[in-house]
């Protein structure tokens, strides 16, 4: 369970892709059974977690931790893919895929990660998470994780895409969901999920909905640079569409507390988050816009 608390306390307090309650309650209900009596798709759900959790833990880089490593329990994952992906498609499928591309879009070769949030995609699409309509039955603490992992696999997709200079899956046109931002009023223990804190208490910002809107632009930026129908359009529409980028991505930049230049932020949760990962933060943020600005603005036209 420490491991299981270092995550919901690091990633998912920013990026949200579990409900805490939700995902221990499967953690001790897993471990009460036999390995074989034990749900291949929850067990590797869990090992995605582990996964993640020993990424935000310094001393799982020395030799000998007894932890295990990164890739072992990403490789337990993956070995019961085709039950994630053949057996009945539930929340907890489509949420171990989105944790598997999540840690396999670092890599040098993002072809797994394209074909994992692919395939994240094409479930999220069979079940409907992109539209309100088929959330309606749900209660709202069902409806605010369905769209929440929703948004994060649109958050990898488009980022991945860009990356890759591949289409993405998601069509936004598609898509029939209030921005996270309209989730904040559930009372649920994890409303405050995705939001961050200054140091001092004084500045909060909502994380998760700023990875969003810059996946949003991600998209836009991705249109504008390699899509086949970009080369179609005329002088005027490209230099249209260029500034059209280049504007929103200076209104996102400006959203960002300037307080969130610091090395450190923490959680409203209240619980700190490592220094490298405080700095992480930020830096992810500072380096996608610079990236992506410097793209928009390029030699490309």
């Amino acid at each position: 369970m420490h491991m299981i608390g270092i995550y919901l306390n690091t990633v998912n307090s920013l990026l949200p892709l579990f409900h805490s309650d939700t995902l221990l309650r499967l953690v001790g209900e897993t471990y009460a059974l036999e390995p074989k009596q034990r749900d291949p798709v929850v067990w590797a759900a869990i090992n995605v977690v582990l996964a993640m959790a020993l990424q935000q833990m310094p001393e799982s880089n020395s030799i000998g931790t007894p932890y295990g490593t990164t890739e072992s329990y990403l490789s337990h994952a993956q070995s019961v893919l085709w039950a994630i992906t053949l057996s009945q498609t539930q929340l907890i499928n489509i949420q171990t895929l989105i944790g598997m591309a999540m840690l396999l879009q670092t890599g040098h070769d993002s072809t797994p990660a394209l074909v994992i949030i692919s395939t994240a995609m094409r479930l999220i699409h069979k079940i409907g998470l992109h539209n309100r309509a088929y959330s309606a039955h749900l209660d709202p603490v069902e409806r605010q994780q369905h769209a929440r992992v929703f948004w994060l696999a649109y958050i990898v997709d488009k980022d991945l895409s860009l990356r890759a200079q591949q289409p993405s899956i998601q069509i936004d046109e598609d898509i029939d969901l209030d921005f996270p931002m309209s989730f904040s009023t559930v009372n649920n223990g994890d409303s405050s999920a995705g939001v961050v804190t200054s140091i001092d208490g004084s500045t909060t910002m909502d994380y998760f909905l700023a990875r969003v809107q810059l996946a949003s632009i991600q998209g836009d930026i991705y249109d504008h640079l390699y899509s086949t129908r970009a080369w179609k359009r005329t002088p005027e529409e490209r230099r249209l569409k260029r500034e059209n980028i280049v504007l929103a991505l200076n209104n996102w930049k400006a959203s960002v507390p300037s307080d969130f230049g610091a090395a450190d932020v923490i959680t409203t949760t209240r619980h700190m988050l490592g220094m490298s990962n405080g700095s992480a933060f930020y830096v992810i943020m500072a380096e996608e816009w610079a990236h992506y600005n410097c793209q928009a603005i390029g030699t490309h036209w």
